[in-house]
Parts: structure tokens; C-alpha cells; sequence
């Protein structure tokens, strides 16, 4: 009988209940197989929960958002066992990147085909990251949204965060070093992805299994330039523009003198400097 281990976050925004906890089960059951259910009681707790890994699963399901994705991934830390997910976050970014119906019946089903898709992994010092780092703007939102963070998590808990930084207006330079060159910039993306959450898209070119991330740097200071960066990503725009510069590579190190937020995979991650990497066939994960 195929064993499957359910990590679910209640926490998560649409996250599952315990009805629909006790569905999951029930349809694996009539499929010929068992799944061992995992709540997670806060942040952190996918992570310690996977690294402590004590049976051999066929897969492990999340029940999450991007976050808790994110955290399976650093608990498994390059472990190859398949990932399903049941798309219920807020950004759900991964899911929507490789097609996973949101509907959990239909997200079963993938799961249970066992199709598996080996994707790249960026990685800074001992974290990795799926689907994108970045360090300016958005990262400064993350950290005060985070820090002002109690129960479920949606786009709203971004709203207050967003208009307070834009009102700080204190973006500090970004040095950028890659491919032998330095770039200076107010707010730089290195995607792994085309997506970034919700309708946001500022790097349409990236692709997941490339062996490289798609860096983006957005020089223009100021807060009218942040307000304008997000309506360009909102749209959807590759359209060249001169305050934006687009380049692609393996390895990408950013500082500055003044402290900067970082975020991963929409989680805080400390401040510049930080220096990250592509991992070639880090994660697998089960897909239509």
C-alpha cells in the first residue's frame, strides 16, 4: 500500500478544514492507499516536520502556499522524494507555473498519476528557494507584513504594510555583481519563475529547469518609480524600458551599504548581502 505523508497549514489562507482533511484521506483510501496527516502548528514547523522524516513516503503532500512549499523543500534539503501539492495558499504561484487545478479532487488525481518534473533550486548559503529572492521594495513589505502577521494570511495583509513603505520612501542603492560586471539599482527580482504572485509578472522570460535565473533591475529611485515597477509587472511588460535592466545567469551576489530586506519565496530572509545560486534538479514535484 503506497504511503503518503499530508502536510497541511491551517494557518495558510484557504486552508483546509478538517472536513476536507478527512476527504483527502478518504479518497486516497479508495485509491489503495494510506496518508499520514501532519497539522502545522506555525512558522517553521513544515520545515523541522520534513527534516525529521522517520518513514519512507511515496510522496509528500502540501496543503499550503507557496510559504510552506518553500519549507518542505529547505526539510527535505535536496532529498528526492516527490512533492504533490493541493494548491491553497494565497499566491499559490507554483501551482499556477505548472498547471495543478486548484480543485482538490482534481489535484489528487495528479498526484495519484505520479507524473514527476525535476526543478532547479536557488540557493542562498544553506536556504533554497523556489520561485524567486528579491531585496528592496517588496522585501521591506514581506518583513513588516510578516511582523504584523495573526492568523490567516492573504493579499490583504499587505495593504497597510505596501502604503507604509511607500510612505518611508527610503530605498536604499542595490549593488548587483554578475556575469563579471556591476549594476547599481533601488530593487532587483532574481526569478526563478515567471510569476511572482497574484497578477504580478516581472520576469516573463523565466523558466524553472533552465539552469539559470532571470535577474531584474529596476534602477529608478524613489517611490513613484516602485508604484510605477508594479503596474509594469501587473501588466505583464517586457517592453524595454531604460530604467529596467533584464539579464540571466547562474550566480548573482547583491549588496549595499545600507541594510536592506530580502525576501524568499515571500518570506523574510534577513538583509543583504547575500549571494545566491542555481542548483540544477534540486526538487521533484508530481505535475499534470
Amino acid at each position: 500500500m503506497p504511503l503518503y505523508l499530508l502536510v497541511t497549514n491551517p494557518f495558510s489562507s484557504r486552508g483546509l478544514s478538517e472536513g476536507q482533511i478527512g476527504r483527502v484521506a478518504a479518497e486516497f483510501a479508495a485509491a489503495g492507499s494510506h496518508v499520514d496527516i501532519q497539522r502545522t502548528l506555525g512558522p517553521g514547523d513544515a520545515e523541522r516536520t520534513t527534516a525529521e522524516l522517520r518513514r519512507e513516503y511515496a510522496a509528500i503532500i502540501v496543503a499550503g502556499g507557496d510559504g510552506t512549499i518553500a519549507e518542505v523543500v529547505n526539510g527535505l534539503a535536496g532529498r528526492h522524494v516527490p512533492l504533490g501539492i493541493l494548491p491553497r495558499g494565497t499566491g499559490n504561484v507554483l501551482a499556477k507555473e505548472l498547471g495543478i487545478p486548484h480543485r482538490i479532487s482534481k489535484a489528487i488525481e495528479v498526484i495519484l498519476r505520479g507524473k514527476t518534473l525535476r526543478l532547479d533550486a536557488g540557493i542562498a548559503g544553506s536556504r533554497r528557494f523556489i520561485l524567486m529572492a528579491s531585496a528592496g521594495f517588496d522585501a521591506q513589505v514581506t518583513a513588516l507584513a510578516h511582523r504584523k502577521r495573526q492568523g490567516r494570511f492573504g493579499y490583504a495583509c499587505f495593504i497597510i504594510p505596501m502604503w507604509r513603505t511607500l510612505r518611508k520612501d527610503d530605498f536604499p542603492e542595490i549593488t548587483v555583481e554578475m556575469n563579471g560586471r556591476k549594476h547599481e539599482c533601488f530593487h532587483v527580482v532574481v526569478a526563478n519563475v515567471a510569476s511572482y504572485g497574484g497578477p504580478f509578472r516581472p520576469a516573463p522570460g523565466a523558466i524553472y529547469n533552465d539552469g539559470e535565473f532571470d535577474v531584474v533591475m529596476f534602477t529608478g529611485p524613489g517611490r513613484w518609480n516602485m508604484v510605477r515597477y508594479g503596474i509594469l509587472a501587473c501588466c505583464m511588460s517586457n517592453v524595454p524600458k531604460d530604467d529596467i535592466i533584464r539579464m540571466r545567469t547562474d550566480k548573482v551576489s547583491l549588496s549595499s551599504e545600507a541594510p536592506v530586506p530580502v525576501q524568499m519565496d515571500g518570506d523574510p530572509a534577513g538583509f543583504l548581502p547575500r549571494t545566491f545560486h542555481v542548483r540544477r534538479d534540486e526538487v521533484t514535484v508530481i505535475v499534470p
